[in-house]
């Protein structure tokens, strides 16, 4: 079941380790999206469901284990964050033609508009950003980067043009560095 944050707009819940359970979780992503009251255009949820479909699906596989997943709406941004207990940092792989899996971090890194990764105490979190209207106001203020995590107060910097983020902790306190893969 989801909670909510009161103090702000975030939804939690846990994916069991099983890739049956990712096209439930991925509706349940939308679900949420729509009950934050955040106008979403049907293309936009569309696009949150793919992805957050290849993450969680990556996070299942990989880790073996049960996965937690955010859903944060600031402004007109929804993150989708998820985290599972594997250290490993994600990569995209070039797959072949007959290749049944190996494209999720590419369409991730195609149609999110910002993503990354980072190390957190019990594995990773990999996480999305879609700008679900685009409204000049909200864009300009939050242009100078992606929104700090459902878990952490701190944010990764990158420019206005899209970049891959993976942040990985520098100190005891959870501070992390940026890192913009190529």
């Amino acid at each position: 079941m989801a909670r909510r944050d009161p103090g702000r707009p975030v939804y939690e819940f846990t994916v069991p380790a099983a890739v049956e359970a990712v096209p439930d979780a991925r509706r349940h992503v939308v679900a949420l999206v729509r009950e934050s009251a955040l106008p979403v255009p049907d293309d936009t949820l569309h696009t949150v469901e793919l992805l957050a479909g290849e993450v969680i699906a990556n996070a299942v596989l990989h880790s073996k284990a049960p996965c937690d997943v955010a859903v944060v709406r600031a402004g007109a941004r929804i993150r989708v964050e998820v985290t599972d207990t594997d250290v490993s940092l994600p990569s995209a792989v070039e797959a072949g033609l007959d290749d049944e899996g190996g494209r999720g971090l590419l369409l991730v890194d195609t149609m999110a508009d910002a993503w990354g990764t980072r190390l957190v105490p019990r594995g990773k979190m990999t996480w999305f950003e879609v700008v679900a209207k685009p409204v000049a106001d909200d864009l300009d203020s939050q242009a100078d980067g992606p929104m700090p995590s459902a878990g952490d107060s701190t944010t990764a910097a990158r420019s206005t043009v899209r970049q891959t983020q993976t942040t990985l902790p520098v100190n005891s306190a959870g501070v992390g560095t940026p890192y913009r893969a190529a």
